[in-house]
């Protein structure tokens, strides 16, 4: 994981010093497509991360799986099992990334009102202006554009780091709970014991 973060942040700052270099309509072409692949790549780890991190804290469901996979299924007149593809935007994808994260850890607080994350979603719609063109127009790019590739990118950078340091905390807090209870258990606490007694009994119902 870390090597494909170094390899996304690496064509960023490419493509920052090309610009750096040469301010022309081919180099801020390829700084725009350049920022939102990484984010799309960065938002890949950050889903992944917080799917794995929700299965642990058994709060993954059938459907959340679905979702994060971009599928939906379907099952033919012979019985067979038919995945059916289901694009999610980005944007969309890191608001269910970050909702789903939050289940696990109540201290998340991601701020999507903020100017940073519009900038993002300003330089996704610049590039898929730039990727379908229907005129000359379409492929120029103007300076705010280009200010909020950088700027948004970089918000999600930090943002999607943050949360998943703040996810691996919760685990963490997870695991020492769980060790905790199994220490009373085999210390023979009476009150641990009536509670893993009672969750028998209950399995047994």
């Amino acid at each position: 994981m870390i090597a494909f973060i170094q390899s996304l942040t690496d064509d960023v700052q490419w493509a920052l010093d090309h610009l750096h270099a040469s301010d022309g309509p081919v180099e801020r072409r390829n700084l725009l497509r350049t920022t939102v692949s990484a984010a799309e790549g960065m938002s890949w780890v950050y889903r992944m991360h917080v799917l794995s991190i929700a299965r642990e804290f058994d709060v993954a469901t059938p459907l959340m799986e679905m979702a994060f996979a971009e599928a939906s299924f379907s099952v033919s007149q012979t019985g067979e099992i038919l995945e059916q593809p289901r694009h999610v935007s980005l944007p969309a994808m890191i608001r269910l990334t970050t909702k789903v994260a939050k289940s696990c850890c109540k201290e998340i607080d991601v701020d999507f009102g903020c100017a940073e994350w519009e900038n993002l979603k300003r330089a996704i719609a610049a590039r898929n202006r730039i990727t379908h063109p229907k005129s000359n127009g379409d492929l120029l790019l103007s300076d705010v554009e280009i200010e909020a590739a950088k700027t948004g990118f970089f918000w999600f950078f930090d943002t999607s780091i943050g949360v998943m340091e703040q996810t691996v905390k919760a685990f963490g807090r997870h695991v020492a709970l769980a060790k905790e209870i199994i220490g009373d258990l085999v210390a023979g606490d009476p009150d641990t014991l009536a509670l893993y007694e009672r969750a028998h009994r209950e399995l047994d119902d």
